[in-house]
């Protein structure tokens, strides 16, 4: 009965529904390409769901991790692990179903190994990004089954500037005290064009309502235990949650009237701390009289883990346009990183994890005037993961693939029709043991009718298959900053989801009055076969005390809904209406086994209320999220919550410059909130009631 309420709930909602409410400025008019289609198509157009954030909506939005940044999104929840950490999950999947990318290729960091690892992107300096909700493996590979999030930077032009530019901006949040300053500059001249960005950010421990970790009735019932949890517990904000980063970014580009190639240079620097009270059964007896001699932050200190990260990033990319009636363009991609990160305990280095890639990527697109349009594409990638340390819980492996893929699409009458298809080799070889070759097929239709220009229906249908990787194959061993004992398994198989969307969208740009509505609907159901997850056991490890995960094949079915639907009041005033849901349950039945998939965002629905004048524009965001009462086996419940937000911005000339005045105000009702997809949901909430604010320059 619940799984049918639910879905129905969300289905009602999609009739009056909205990621956000955006300001009919100039701006958010404009049509714009989505690099995720490989065939040059506005947003609008394409017939997977695909939302895309930029100009004001993203600065308002932006924050210090990608998941935090993009948690407003229609269909997209945040896995925080305390305020270092955010990632994106997308219809209740995450880590190596969703695939984050920078400007079309990997981030290639070590954000899918463990929950307590960051995505190497900084979203203060993206220029746009990109959704895509639901199986994207055609173009990008196995780790998309669930979905992509493609982070748009601009450190390659594409063009010359026609004069110098450049942009500064400056904020603070009261959330966590955090400081930050960003700025880019482009510019060239003849054919040559060039670009440069940095980002610095700081911040202290993240505020928050009430205590840090949840009190749970065993606690009453094991009262030496309890007293020993308050050591770690803080009142007020969630200790060892500062953070301190910095990145820069170098690129240039000669451009042609034929196309463009250019290079780009990329370093980011992340420290972060990992929130107290997660691993303190690990270090209870070694220091419980040290603990006892010094002051409560001298306390948290000592005990304290933090991550100390870097990544250096080479990116070279292409473009040709071939002039031709049949053949459009030709476009390649190279990337190489060089990424680690150090768990530091105590202050001294633990475990290191590197992750040396390689990735390249060649399309060709084509038209032959009016009947088939398509690409051609082939992808090359090898990762060198490594884990070294006393605690290293994954063995070291290489894990190399190639994909190939072909995507057409034609029209007629009212009628589109898009096909694809891919086939790909993965082979994941450890440093001792059996390599594992996994061979993967996947196929895409999709069926667009137009009932006006400007309004159709869609009906999708995806077979997409996913290798397990190197941490699900090979983990053997305690992971001191997640607080889980994680074991894999070599007889693991591969996924196949078959994914059944249909949607309906309505959106006309050109249109005034109540004939502008923006409208967006999707129902999805995505059977997954031998669906890979980390199981809860129930047990615990006897050395390191941590709750044991393992990983198996187990049958699992998504569904649900999510939809929008934006109301221009009057000329300067909108209303946004908003909701979404997934719910996941596994097929089989196993005694003592919870049959429901863990960590799925709850349902949640809202209102937005946005206006735009001459010089300010503001909006107000409402949301409301249910209790998640079916959590998965050995989870904690989370409760409901009511998010209340609001934004405003205002434009000014100094000295001759466009300048902007921008201030957010979050989580106004102060609630206390604890995200049912996050590890740490018992031990860091979300931050409380807070303001940013801040000024961004052009010139």
């Amino acid at each position: 009965m619940y799984r049918v309420n639910t879905l129905a709930l969300a289905i009602a909602c999609a009739f009056s529904a909205s990621v956000s409410a955006q300001s009919a400025n100039k701006e958010s008019l404009e049509e714009v390409n989505v690099t995720v289609s490989p065939l040059s198509k506005p947003a609008d157009a394409v017939a997977a769901p695909v939302s895309v954030l930029n100009g004001d909506a993203l600065r308002k939005s932006a924050a210090a991790t990608l998941g935090q940044t993009l948690n407003s999104q229609l269909g997209v929840a945040n896995a925080s692990f305390g305020g270092g950490v955010g990632l994106p999950v997308i219809r209740g999947q995450s880590a190596n179903r969703v695939k984050v990318l920078s400007d079309n290729l990997d981030s290639a960091d070590a954000s899918n190994t463990s929950s307590d690892h960051a995505a190497s992107i900084e979203p203060l300096l993206a220029e746009s990004i990109e959704i895509l909700r639901g199986p994207a493996t055609l173009r990008y590979g196995s780790g998309a089954i669930g979905g992509v999030v493609n982070v748009l930077d601009g450190r390659i032009p594409s063009e010359v500037p026609e004069q110098f530019e450049g942009a500064v901006e400056m904020r603070h949040d009261t959330a966590n005290s955090q400081d930050a300053g960003v700025f880019r500059l482009q510019g060239g001249a003849g054919n040559l064009a060039w670009y440069l960005d940095g980002v610095y950010r700081e911040n202290g421990d993240t505020q928050i309502p009430g205590l840090a970790i949840r009190e749970h009735g065993e606690h009453e019932e094991h009262a030496d235990e309890a007293a020993h949890e308050e050591e770690f517990n803080t009142d007020g904000y969630v200790g060892n949650t500062s953070a301190r980063a910095k990145s820069g970014s170098a690129g240039l580009s000669w451009v042609t009237d034929s196309g463009f190639v250019g290079l780009s240079v990329n370093r980011l620097e992340n420290n972060y701390g990992i929130p107290l009270g997660t691993h303190e059964h690990h270090e209870e007896e070694e220091h419980e009289e040290e603990l006892a001699l010094e002051e409560e932050h001298e306390e948290h200190g000592e005990e304290a883990v933090r991550i100390d990260l870097a990544q250096t990033r080479y990116d070279l990319k292409g473009e040709h346009d071939f002039g031709d009636d049949y053949w459009d363009k030709l476009s390649f991609r190279l990337g190489h990183t060089d990424y680690e990160h150090v768990e530091l305990e105590h202050g001294e280095p633990g475990t290191r994890f590197t992750n040396q890639t390689w990735e390249s990527r060649v399309e060709v697109t084509h038209d032959n005037g009016g009947q088939w349009r398509g690409a051609y594409g082939l992808q090359l990638s090898s990762k060198d993961f490594a884990a070294i340390g006393d605690e290293a819980f994954i063995r070291p492996s290489v894990t190399d693939s190639i994909g190939a893929f072909t995507m057409k699409e034609r029209e007629w009458d009212d009628w589109h029709l898009d096909l694809g298809a891919r086939l790909e080799n993965v082979t994941v070889d450890p440093e001792y043991g059996q390599e594992k070759d996994f061979n993967l097929v996947g196929l895409s239709g999709a069926l667009q009718y137009f009932l006006a220009e400007h309004q159709h229906l869609s009906l999708g249908l995806t077979s997409a298959e996913r290798a397990p990787v190197a941490e699900e194959l090979f983990a053997d061993g305690a992971h001191l900053a997640e607080s889980r004992y994680i074991i894999g398994s070599e007889d693991l198989d591969t996924e196949n989801s078959i994914n059944l969307e249909l949607g309906y969208h309505h959106h006309n740009r050109e249109a005034s009055g109540w004939h502008a509505a923006k409208v967006e609907a999707n129902v999805f159901y995505n059977r997954i076969a031998d669906y890979i997850y980390a199981a809860n056991s129930g047990q615990e490890d006897a050395e390191s005390e941590f709750p044991i995960y393992a990983y198996s094949n187990r049958d699992a079915t998504f569904y649900g809904a999510e939809a929008s639907v934006q109301f221009p009041l009057s000329d300067s005033l909108s209303l946004t209406l908003f909701g979404d849901s997934v719910r996941a349950s596994f097929d089989d039945a196993i005694a003592g086994q919870s049959s429901e998939v863990p960590r799925l965002p709850p349902l949640r629905y809202g209102f937005a209320l946005g206006g735009d004048y001459d010089s300010w524009n503001w909006q107000w965001r409402t949301s409301h999220a249910l209790a998640q009462t079916k959590p998965g086996a050995f989870e904690e419940a989370t409760d409901a919550y009511t998010r209340m937000d609001l934004s405003a911005q205002y434009n000014l000339t100094l000295a001759g410059n466009d300048a902007v005045l921008f201030a957010n105000a979050r989580n106004l009702l102060d609630e206390e909130i604890r995200n049912a997809t996050s590890l740490l949901r018992d031990f860091a909430p979300e931050a409380g009631r807070s303001v940013e604010a801040g000024i961004r320059f052009h010139f």
